[in-house]
């Protein structure tokens, strides 16, 4: 547990997010366990890629399947986490 005294009002982390898939990147809103939100009306289709986040410069990558084919109307997509033997 985070104390009050240890959180700093004068502090704004830099966060950025996107997956990078079948050569192309595309820029991610939000992210949860398993799916994300993306930023605009992209299609995706059903693939392996990286989802990158990066806070203040300090890169996160996850390996993931993305489960079905993304159309333009589709609010969230599914993503299951892939090991790699990086995770071991």
């Amino acid at each position: 547990m985070i104390a009050d005294t240890e959180i700093r009002s004068d502090y704004s982390p830099i966060v950025s997010m996107w997956l990078e898939a079948n050569g192309q990147v595309w820029p991610i809103a939000k992210l949860g366990p398993d799916h994300f939100v993306p930023v605009g009306h992209p299609q995706i289709p059903a693939c392996n890629g990286v989802i990158i986040m990066s806070v203040d410069g300090h890169e996160r990558r996850w390996t993931v399947r993305i489960v079905n084919d993304v159309l333009p109307f589709d609010d969230e997509v599914r993503i299951v986490h892939r090991r790699t033997p990086a995770d071991e």
